[in-house]
């Protein structure tokens, strides 16, 4: 069985219940492990989790999908000495291209990092358990359409960084992703590289598609003739969740996930 409960996510239809930022943070229990995948902009996440009944002492290892802080600052507030696992890029400085003035990376630095965790940084895919991958720096086969960071000597920021998780089971496996900046597709395609599997029985997280044009056509495209279902999350747009639900509905599982939710996969 494997189980995933969403920490933080951007929208919540529970807000007397519980807190959200605009951010990803996810937990993923296996036989094998607990992974926090993702920790959102602050320490809401821990708050929820109490609230829906994770047990975050669980937690065996992090996988940090990418160096922003909307989904790595709220490491900050989570101490545990654990398996730290992402890409070796996740700590740049990095802001927005056209003011300089957001700072976009995560306020932890590498040193933190390994003061905090036992840390593992690589570009390659790395096995949490025989069934679980980190997907390492993912190839890009699809076109990726960027927006505007720059790192601090001034060049474009591709946020190399950007990976996911797969969840290889007997039904197919399970991709998950925190904002997809390196694509969603390639994503994919990597988890079925690495997994040797082209049944992908569920798509779950943040898609970084902001508006209907002929980057989000393609997705929905891909994901009609690859995928049995897909969860929308962080970073895609609401226009595009509608699209999303109005094009694939009759040929697959699609839908959009918030705060709360949790999903089975037997």
């Amino acid at each position: 069985m494997v189980k995933i409960v969403i920490l933080n996510d951007t929208r919540n239809s529970h807000k007397d219940e519980l807190e959200h930022d605009d951010g990803f943070s996810a937990y993923l229990e296996t036989p094998e492990n607990s992974i926090l995948f993702d920790a959102g902009p602050s320490d809401k996440f821990i708050r929820n989790a109490e609230k829906l009944g994770v047990d975050l002492e669980k937690v065996d290892t992090i996988v940090l999908s990418h160096g922003h802080f909307d989904h790595g600052d709220g490491l900050r507030y989570f101490d545990k000495k654990v398996k730290f696992v992402a890409h070796p890029n996740c700590t740049l400085k990095r802001w927005w291209k056209d003011d300089h003035s957001h700072y976009s990376g995560i306020q932890l630095s590498r040193e933190d990092l390994e003061a905090k965790y036992d840390v593992i940084f690589t570009k390659e895919a790395y096995p949490i358990n025989q069934n679980v991958f980190y997907l390492g720096e993912i190839p890009r086969k699809y076109p990726v359409f960027l927006a505007k960071w720059v790192l601090e000597n001034g060049e474009n920021d591709e946020v190399l960084d950007d990976s996911g998780i797969v969840i290889n089971t007997d039904n197919g496996i399970i991709v998950m992703a925190g904002c997809s900046h390196s694509g969603i597709c390639n994503i994919v395609e990597q988890a079925k590289k690495i997994t040797n599997c082209d049944k992908v029985r569920a798509v779950i997280g943040g898609f970084h598609l902001r508006e209907i044009n002929e980057e989000t056509n393609a997705v929905i495209e891909y994901m009609k003739n690859n995928v049995q279902e897909v969860i929308l999350a962080h970073c895609t747009a609401d226009c595009v969740c509608d699209k999303f639900v109005e094009k694939l509905r009759a040929y697959i599982k699609v839908s959009v996930t918030e705060v709360g939710k949790e999903y089975c996969f037997d």
